[in-house]
């Protein structure tokens, strides 16, 4: 199946012994439809991997980011714009936090 979007690849074994959510366990878990947890992925604000077997699916920290979008839209009545920008200012600072915690082990 071809999709609209990036998905990393991965084994079979790893799905399997890893917790990933497929697609529509994830759109439970969230409270999201399957359509809008497509549509995060092709606008880059959440990442999902992909058996080898086609099937879409997700790791903690992508189901994590799917609850974090869910709620800023439910209950914040944020739109898919501000949301957008928030991920992006969270990605940043996760990447500058990354990037101070390297920077003072070199520095020890």
């Amino acid at each position: 199946m071809t999709y609209h979007y990036e998905l990393t690849c991965i084994s079979e074994s790893v799905a399997s012994e890893s917790s990933f959510c497929e697609l529509a366990e994830a759109a439970d878990l969230c409270g999201l439809h399957p359509e809008m947890i497509e549509e995060l992925l092709r606008g880059h604000l959440v990442r999902a991997y992909q058996s080898q077997g086609g099937t879409i699916l997700f790791d903690h920290a992508g189901i994590s980011r799917l609850r974090q979008i869910s709620h800023l839209r439910e209950h914040e009545q944020m739109s898919l714009r501000v949301i957008r920008y928030i991920v992006g200012l969270l990605d940043s600072l996760d990447s500058r936090e990354a990037e101070l915690r390297e920077l003072r082990e070199r520095l020890r």
